[in-house]
């Protein structure tokens, strides 16, 4: 049986009382959300202190060799976690925990040799010198971080969903200061890399230490034989669809900036983007949720699995179409707050993005994985680069900026349909059983009426350009909550939970 999080810090304390999936999808997406922040400013800290030139080769070794090797090198094993656990008797879980562990020390020299051998070509271009010597050091950092990704779904698994989001924070707030404190030094482009070293070193040794509280008392059983066989067959489709979830991202980029002028390519990219913690939400709420999914599903429980589906899909919609319709409404006030006036064109492509995130209301390809199905995981990802491969370039030549997004939007609502249809056909059940699709509505027509009124103010009114993103913000909030109160979008014991918390936030 799977023992609390208090557990980790002291096994012999009494079990509390269990949390709530709601209260435990709440805690792990605060922990995401404080990891994408402190990554996100980390970005902002190095752009404002280095030069254009050390930022650059910054870049080009954590954003693109480092997190590039880190995706590939995974090869979808973390996922298989929470299969494979349900899956498995409980005592076979450490040693399964250990197997997946190896064999990613074990892949992490096989994407150490890749992206050593592409920084070493990389390295030719001009201003890219110093990427051959520090290259060695993220090297190692990868043989380091890559055995310890499994970890916080193991936690999850193991119904320890506050130690996953502590464990979340600590590995977000240390990496920040692995790459902000060696600003303080005479070179920081050196030492970045160095910090970075230290932090997957910590991390290291702080994974170690949480695995041996989790397992302590029990054994390494031995797992039956040609089990490896059968998590490679489950996990290697998931990392084919990574990769083609990272290509089908580059796509438009590279569209734009070889059929467009530079200065339109520098607009366009810092527009294409979706707001990170939107989709972030749903795959947390997913990921808590995963264990209960793959129960229902091996104990055949379908209805009690749609059930949960739905409930996850309610409580997710009633937060992102709402901030969805933020985003959309005050898409120039937002541009605004974060880029120089010259890049308000960037607009364009960011508004189009924000339309796409009206769908990440659940995460299809986690209920994919929990019916055991990541095949067609893979063939989505494979149709949507395909889509948006053929879309883009005669897009671009027609719309020009516009073009790009659009393309990717179609791509999205053609990948969102697929994976609707492959959970039906695993279900057995009619297309429209598949997604609450009624209530989505309600919720959406919710959302935007909401947003009515708040256009016509930013219609009539000129607003202050770093203000205006936060008036707009202020006034649409208000409104939605009265109106999803009202329709029954959002339920009573929801409303009484967020009227505690304000009324606890208005004491402080």
């Amino acid at each position: 049986m799977a023992k609390p999080d208090n557990d980790i810090l002291d096994h012999e304390k009494p079990a509390p009382k269990p949390m709530s999936l709601a209260g435990k999808a709440g805690i792990f997406t605060l922990s995401r959300a404080v990891t994408i922040i402190t990554q996100m400013l980390a970005g902002v800290v190095l752009a404002h202190v280095l030069s254009k030139e050390d930022n650059a080769v910054v870049s080009y070794l954590v954003l693109t060799l480092y997190t590039t090797a880190l995706a590939f090198g995974q090869l979808g094993l973390p996922d298989s976690v929470f299969f494979f656990f349900e899956k498995m008797p409980p005592n076979s879980r450490k040693a399964f925990t250990l197997l997946l562990s190896k064999t990613l020390f074990y892949l992490a020299f096989g994407a150490a040799v890749i992206m050593l051998t592409v920084g070493w070509l990389g390295a030719t271009r001009e201003g890219f010198g110093e990427v051959r010597t520090l290259v060695w050091v993220m090297a190692a950092m990868l043989l380091l971080e890559l055995p310890t990704m499994p970890l916080p779904n193991v936690l999850i698994a193991t119904d320890r969903t506050k130690a996953a989001a502590w464990f979340n924070i600590f590995t977000g707030m240390a990496q920040f200061m692995a790459m902000t404190i060696p600003l303080l030094l005479p070179n920081p482009v050196a030492a970045i890399p160095i910090g970075l070293l230290i932090y997957s070193s910590l991390k290291f040794g702080v994974s170690t230490t949480i695995f041996q509280k989790i397992f302590k008392h029990e054994p390494i059983a031995a797992l039956p034989e040609g089990t490896m066989k059968e998590v490679l067959h489950y996990s290697i489709p998931l990392s084919l669809a990574q990769i083609f979830w990272v290509l089908n991202k580059m796509v438009d980029k590279q569209v734009v900036q070889w059929l467009l002028p530079s200065t339109v390519f520098a607009v366009y990219n810092s527009g294409a983007i979706e707001i990170p913690i939107i989709p972030t939400i749903a795959y947390t709420v997913s990921a808590v949720m995963m264990t209960q999914l793959v129960g229902h599903h091996l104990r055949g429980e379908r209805a009690e699995l749609l059930g949960l589906w739905y409930k996850s899909i309610h409580k997710v919609s009633v937060i992102v179409l709402p901030l969805v319709m933020i985003f959309l409404v005050a898409a120039e006030e937002f541009i605004a707050l974060l880029l120089p006036p010259d890049y308000a064109d960037a607009v364009i492509p960011f508004r189009i993005y924000t339309f796409i995130l009206l769908q990440r209301v659940a995460s299809y390809s986690n209920m994919q994985k929990a019916l055991g199905a990541t095949a067609p995981i893979t063939y989505a990802a494979i149709y949507m680069f395909l889509i948006n491969a053929v879309l883009c370039v005669p897009l671009v030549m027609w719309l020009g900026m516009a073009g790009p997004p659009l393309a990717m939007l179609l791509a999205n609502v053609f990948s969102w349909w697929y994976a609707l249809r492959n959970i039906q056909q695993l279900l057995k059940i009619r297309f429209r059983e598949v997604f609450p699709f009624r209530f989505y509505a309600k919720a959406l027509g919710v959302a935007a009426l909401a947003a009515l009124p708040v256009l016509g103010l930013k219609m009539g009114v000129e607003l202050p350009r770093y203000f205006g993103f936060f008036i707009l913000t202020a006034c649409y909030l208000p409104i939605y909550l009265v109106l999803a109160k009202a329709t029954g979008i959002i339920e009573a014991a929801d409303w009484r939970r967020l009227m505690r918390k304000i009324n606890i936030f208005h004491k402080i």
